[in-house]
């Protein structure tokens, strides 16, 4: 039914179109606004992004599960559960970004386009849009409500028995933190800033984007010894530098690109087509409980990726557009501003539980509960704000960077 293209160095030699023909038929070459494939993907992204703020509400505001005083209600039993996927919605992140970027690496390439000076442009603009004001609003977030609480609070001082804050804030907090996040060293070189503990994925992506074309480069230009062995000389640094070396979490990305060198040799009929996305949905699922009750506990983010870049692929064999509906529209909402979520809402989420929490965090009960749902809702439009003011201007901020820097000669 299927048949993978590979990528060898002797037909990449000479960078010739013919040597990137097999890249025209990539089977999600091109993700189009309101297809079924990108709608698919806003759907992830939405679910990811919630799974994330709730679970960190959770963790942050709820008792641990064994402190809880109504364990036998199913509901409750649930709430747990369901909200104990934050790591696995990070490595759903990475398997979306290895698709996307990987997309945009294989068609620069195949049109002979790619320079790095554009694709910095484009990545860091991207990145650095949301990081700059998130690190600023992050640490005024600290520093205020530490100040507030005059450092006797058990949510700056590290007491309050979550993992999200296991110490002081302000011990995570100081010039050359602050610049090492700025750069992506976070989680490698440098704690994350203050209490803002999500930023640990946003190094690992910074150097799987740098990482990914230098082997691509890498495969194209083997024969040229003086400029592979740049591209080794960079390698080597980006694996043992940027300790890539035993991040599993790149092999991950990596799987996001999978699909793109996957194609059915012919179309799948309609029926084929719901079949195979409902049996990857299936699979998604199962795997997800089974990391979650520790059946499969040994490479699981591995196993993981695998699994959602097959469902990516059964959402890239969906043919025709899909029809708008509240949930795609919800989605597709949450998506647009998924990446400011994900930087803003945990400084600002702790903020707020300084002044609620005093001596010990909620017990789930009705009360509790809703107003954990009002604090999702307040986290979001704060996130939209933050969006709107910021993320939206992406574009507009790459082609000012663009024109700014053309001067500057391509490399």
């Amino acid at each position: 039914m299927f048949k993978i293209r590979l990528i060898g160095a002797p037909k990449l030699t000479k960078m010739t179109q013919k040597s990137f023909r097999l890249l025209d038929k990539l089977s999600i070459a091109e993700i189009k606004r309101g297809s079924k494939l990108s709608i698919g993907l806003d759907f992830l992204r939405a679910i990811a992004t919630i799974e994330v703020v709730i679970s960190h509400l959770r963790n942050l505001y709820f008792v641990d599960y064994d402190q809880i005083s109504i364990q036998n209600n199913l509901f409750v039993r649930f709430f747990y559960f369901i909200t104990g996927f934050a790591h696995q919605a990070v490595i759903t992140f990475f398997v979306l970004s290895g698709l996307l970027i990987g997309n945009s690496v294989f068609k620069k390439l195949q049109q002979h386009k790619f320079t790095w000076k554009s694709y910095l442009i484009a990545r860091l603009s991207r990145l650095w849009i949301v990081l700059i004001p998130a690190l600023l609003l992050g640490l005024t977030w600290d520093l205020v409500g530490n100040f507030l609480s005059q450092g006797q609070s058990i949510v700056y001082s590290g007491a309050l028995g979550t993992n999200i804050i296991p110490q002081p804030v302000v011990n995570s907090i100081s010039p050359s933190i602050f610049l090492g996040n700025l750069f992506f060293l976070q989680n490698i070189y440098f704690p994350t800033l203050g209490s803002n503990a999500a930023l640990w994925s946003l190094s690992h992506e910074l150097w799987y984007y740098i990482t990914f074309p230098v082997m691509m480069l890498l495969v194209i230009d083997f024969p040229k010894f003086n400029q592979c062995l740049i591209w080794i000389t960079v390698l080597l640094f980006l694996l043992f530098g940027m300790k890539l070396r035993s991040d599993e979490g790149f092999l991950v990305w990596l799987f996001g690109s999978l699909p793109l060198l996957i194609s059915p040799n012919k179309k799948l009929s309609q029926q084929h087509q719901s079949y195979f996305l409902l049996s990857a949905y299936s699979l998604a699922i199962v795997t997800l409980i089974a990391i979650r009750i520790n059946v499969i506990n040994s490479h699981a983010d591995l196993i993981l990726g695998i699994v959602v870049s097959v469902l990516v692929l059964a959402m890239s064999l969906q043919q025709g557009k899909e029809n708008l509906n509240m949930i795609t529209r919800v989605s597709l909402w949450i998506s647009e501003f998924s990446y400011t979520i994900y930087l803003t809402h945990v400084p600002f989420l702790i903020f707020i539980l300084s002044f609620v929490i005093k001596n010990e965090r909620w017990q789930p009960d009705t009360q509790h509960l809703f107003y954990i749902l009002i604090l999702l809702i307040i986290t979001l439009f704060y996130a939209r704000i933050v969006y709107l003011l910021t993320e939206r201007y992406t574009p507009q901020l790459r082609d000012y960077l663009k024109i700014a820097l053309s001067k500057t000669s391509s490399f």
